[in-house]
């Protein structure tokens, strides 16, 4: 399988690895704790020329293919209203076994011929109002695996190393960055991984991984 060096696409991790990274990831739109979530009023966003300048080359960046780590940037409106400027870089996907595929479904027919993609998103907060709970920014990363959208395998339980929990993020302000992990079930022996972010309706940005 022609993978790229730096993509840092894991194949066949072990096991008992993935088990414990896969039990963490969070679901897709709010999970159950986040309705807690009260409205908050957006505070007044000033962005500089410098980041207007920047929205130019998001759109940029989201018509091209990036590398794995290389980051484009984008307002985002949160669910508690304010509208901060985000820096998103897809860092890595772990790909599991058939096995990891079943252990994570009620349903052993649900996984036939298929296997999980962890997918792990930096996100730092640039500029702009202040995110005081509750982000929803992670919730908007795919994958896409031979040109099939992944489905994403929802959970409210622990998250894998090296991951933050979004229903702990309190007061996120200039930045600072946290990563935000996603499972999803693809076909088995993937030859082309692709990560992708977009909030509704904008252009996403692809991160190619193989």
């Amino acid at each position: 399988m022609p993978f790229n060096k730096v993509t840092l696409l894991r194949i066949g991790a072990p096991v008992a690895v993935l088990a414990l990274a896969l039990t963490g990831c969070g679901s897709h739109g709010k999970k159950g704790s986040s309705s807690k979530s009260k409205k908050h009023k957006s505070s007044s966003s000033n962005f500089s020329s410098g980041h207007k300048s920047g929205a130019k080359k998001s759109r940029s960046a989201a018509s091209k293919l990036l590398k794995p780590g290389q980051s484009a940037s984008r307002a985002f409106r949160e669910d508690t209203g304010v509208k901060p400027f985000y820096r998103i870089a897809a860092q890595k996907v772990d790909i599991g076994t058939n096995a990891d595929a079943k252990a994570l479904v009620s349903d052993p027919a649900d996984a036939k011929g298929k296997v999980p993609a962890v997918v792990y998103v930096t996100y730092t907060h640039v500029t702009g109002d202040v995110v005081p709970e509750f982000p929803r920014v992670g919730d908007y990363a795919d994958v896409l695996a031979n040109g099939q959208r992944g489905t994403k395998v929802i959970g409210n339980v622990k998250e894998p190393k090296g991951c933050a929990d979004s229903d702990d993020v309190k007061n996120w302000k200039d930045d600072q960055s946290y990563t935000f992990c996603n499972t999803f079930l693809v076909p088995e022996h993937p030859k082309s991984i692709r990560v992708t972010w977009t909030e509704i309706g904008g252009d996403p940005f692809t991160w190619k991984f193989s």
